[in-house]
């Protein structure tokens, strides 16, 4: 339970951040092409943000401790992946993130590259953290 509930604190982190990241980029290019600005901050926008990011941490659940292989696990990827650009997209055009078709690409992309980054992420720590473990149980071995 504790993993689980870890996991989805630090990919709704690291997705929060990612997307602050990705509208400020998207808005600081906007200004430098145009002059104007294009992003608007309502006060729910940060919530909606924090919000979207917890909704799209809990489905990663399912890959905890996964020892599926082959098609069955690029399936999972894939389904996952879908559920996720689903659930953005939603909440992009719910909380208006983007006005335009050419603005809701931008967080299309934006949704592929922070996939990436958070998967890459995810595996990272969860690596580093076994790692961690191994090296304790190694210790505790060599004590005996």
């Amino acid at each position: 339970m504790i993993t689980k509930l870890k996991l989805i604190f630090n990919q709704t982190l690291m997705i929060s951040s990612a997307i602050l990241f990705g509208l400020g980029i998207q808005e600081l290019i906007e200004y430098l092409v145009t002059g104007e600005m294009y992003f608007t901050w309502e006060w729910y926008v940060p919530l909606s943000i924090i919000l979207c990011a917890c909704v799209c941490s809990v489905p990663s659940v399912i890959f905890i401790d996964d020892e599926s292989a082959g098609k069955a696990f690029v399936l999972k990827v894939v389904i996952h992946f879908v559920c996720i650009f689903a659930a953005v997209s939603l909440f992009a055009k719910l909380f208006g993130w983007f006005s335009t078709l050419a603005g809701y690409l931008v967080i299309a992309v934006m949704i592929v590259i922070i996939y990436a980054f958070t998967w890459i992420a995810t595996r990272w720590l969860a690596k580093s953290d076994e790692n961690k473990i191994n090296t304790a149980l190694d210790e505790i071995r060599d004590e005996e």
